[in-house]
């Protein structure tokens, strides 16, 4: 369950990440992407503005040390990370079913980025298959 936390951590971030990118071709600060994060989870959970800024700064703490210890890469260290941000979210929540909530929301939203990078894929397929093809005829490098 660990893992699939992490991927939708990582996943999510990636969608918030990839809209930034498209949108402004700028690399999106931590800060930004956790007050994404939150505004999102604070559609459905209810907490006060105490509770978003801290559960902020712990997305924040953990987007900062996956970067400084490079654990994009190692299962161990990003688990560690994960639980450690759990931990610290399911105090700042101060129940259990709002954390449980917390955890159904992540898992959503993993399925959901799934799905999108899906039909990002297959669309770029199908790009690069027209390419291959000759593309379009009377488009710009088409047949």
């Amino acid at each position: 369950m660990k893992t699939n936390l992490l991927l939708l951590l990582f996943l999510f971030t990636g969608i918030f990440w990839s809209n930034a990118q498209e949108n402004s071709k700028k690399e999106v600060a931590p800060e930004v992407k956790a007050r994404e994060i939150v505004d999102h989870l604070a559609k459905k959970i209810p907490m006060t503005k105490g509770q978003k800024d801290s559960v902020a700064i712990a997305f924040v703490q953990l987007f900062d040390d996956v970067q400084k210890y490079n654990a994009g890469e190692n299962q161990k260290i990003l688990d560690l990370l994960i639980k450690n941000r759990d931990e610290k979210i399911k105090k700042i929540l101060h129940d259990d079913q709002k954390f449980d909530q917390f955890l159904l929301i992540l898992s959503d939203i993993k399925k959901e980025m799934q799905e999108n990078q899906g039909r990002e894929r297959y669309q770029q397929h199908q790009q690069q298959q027209g390419g291959k093809h000759g593309g379009v005829p009377g488009m710009p490098g088409g047949g």
